[in-house]
């Protein structure tokens, strides 16, 4: 009925979606941590705080809470790399305005810290890899070298039966 090849693609477009999903899910993860302002904008309003001082705190907390389980369900369908910055410059705001809440969303200097975190982000995850690249590389060498030694074993050990 499909052939080989059909199959194929249709996998590959299989996970294509999921990846593709994933990255949504992980981009909403970090636009998740702005829901406060987006509805101090529209002007919705709460009435139970669950006993914050406000219903804007209330949500900050909230977010803050469910962004992270949200962005691990995100992880977990292998989302494109750069969907994960999304989140990163978000998280970067949000800590420099713990630190100082003067700062608005329009501050240049708000949006310089969270790019150069989104930059950090990725020469670390860069430097992660290149390590892990090669710790890879240093465990297959020693094992084609045991490898190595036991064949070679092998044949001093066939050598001295036969002698």
């Amino acid at each position: 009925m499909f052939n080989d090849q059909e199959l194929k693609g249709s996998n590959s477009t299989k996970k294509s979606n999921i990846r593709i999903i994933g990255s949504i899910v992980v981009g909403l993860s970090g636009v998740l941590l702005f829901l406060d302002k987006i509805l101090s904008l529209t002007g919705i309003e709460g009435s139970n705080t669950f006993g914050f001082s406000n219903y804007s705190n209330f949500i900050w907390v909230l977010t803050q809470g469910i962004a992270p389980i949200i962005l691990a369900l995100g992880i977990l369908l292998r989302p494109y790399f750069l969907s994960v910055l999304i989140p990163v410059y978000c998280y970067s705001i949000q800590i420099i305005w713990i630190f100082q809440p003067q700062y608005y969303y329009d501050n240049e200097y708000l949006h310089f810290y969270a790019i150069g975190s989104c930059f950090i982000f990725v020469l670390l995850f860069l430097f992660i890899n290149k390590v892990s690249r090669i710790k890879h590389k240093n465990n297959l060498e020693i094992e084609q070298f045991i490898e190595k030694a036991n064949t070679f074993m092998k044949e001093v050990d066939k050598s001295l039966i036969k002698n």
